[in-house]
């Protein structure tokens, strides 16, 4: 069981770190503990939007 856990689980795509899950009503959210990646999901509007570069790069 914990093998299909582990291959579903969602990953960060630069360092493969499992994605911290949290939200409230309206929002889902995951993301890497290294901030290389963070997803949010409105799932009321449909709409997923993905952020995949450090905050630090964007300079």
């Amino acid at each position: 069981m914990s093998l299909l856990k582990w291959m579903f689980a969602s990953k960060c795509p630069k360092c493969g770190e499992p994605l911290v899950a949290s939200g409230d009503g309206v929002c889902s959210v995951k993301a890497c503990p290294h901030n290389h990646y963070t997803e949010e999901t409105y799932s009321s509007l449909g709409v997923q939007i993905v952020y995949d570069e450090e905050p630090d790069s964007l300079n």
